[in-house]
């Protein structure tokens, strides 16, 4: 019976790592492409390109997250699986996950405006990009601590914009609401500045 050194176990532990957060990678892009296109349905002019990006970029995401294939190579198949290799490598450097918000935001602006639709997307592609450089760089949750209080003031700005655009016609009410929204935004402008 043959023990794995500690390295060869930490490295496992990394990979098993790595790959339970491209799970969460892949539903939260999942969910992401659907919630955008959904209200659009399946009449909206330019759906089905935009939805078709969205959907490529998603899946090639999860994949360079997965990791790459290895094709075995024999002294049959050695030039196909050298040009295999180069193929994914020339694959894993384009920007997939840029490309994903792109589209996801070109969805959502298939359909008309719902506030409260549009700030759950913002959740879902905050999530989508917090849990994709946690898969990337294989590092815990903790790595956001300091980043915290931005974030939450990032989230109480988006329900605030949501809220004020679903109550336009508040009369007195809409000038204490347009004061308030200033002062978040500059405090999250502060909270943004380094010290």
């Amino acid at each position: 019976m043959t023990q794995s050194s500690p390295a060869s176990a930490a490295a496992g532990s990394r990979r098993a790592a790595r790959l339970s957060c491209a799970a969460a990678v892949a539903a939260l892009a999942a969910g992401a492409v659907a919630w955008a296109a959904l209200p659009a349905g399946g009449a909206a002019p330019g759906l089905r390109p935009v939805l078709s990006v969205a959907a490529i970029c998603a899946v090639f995401t999860v994949a360079t997250l997965a990791g790459e294939p290895r094709p075995r190579a024999s002294s049959f198949q050695g030039q196909l699986a050298g040009a295999a290799e180069r193929f994914w490598a020339s694959i894993v450097v384009l920007p997939w996950s840029q490309g994903l918000m792109v589209a996801v935001l070109g969805l959502e602006a298939l359909h008309p405006s719902r506030p409260w639709h549009t700030a759950v997307l913002g959740v879902v592609l905050l999530s989508f990009l917090l849990t994709l450089h946690l898969a990337e760089t294989a590092s815990r949750a903790s790595v956001f601590r300091p980043h915290l209080p931005l974030l939450a003031t990032g989230l109480g700005l988006a329900a605030l914009s949501a809220g004020a655009a679903v109550l336009p016609g508040l009369g007195a009410g809409a000038g204490w609401l347009a004061v308030l929204a200033a002062i978040a935004a500059v405090l999250a402008a502060a909270l943004a500045l380094p010290l």
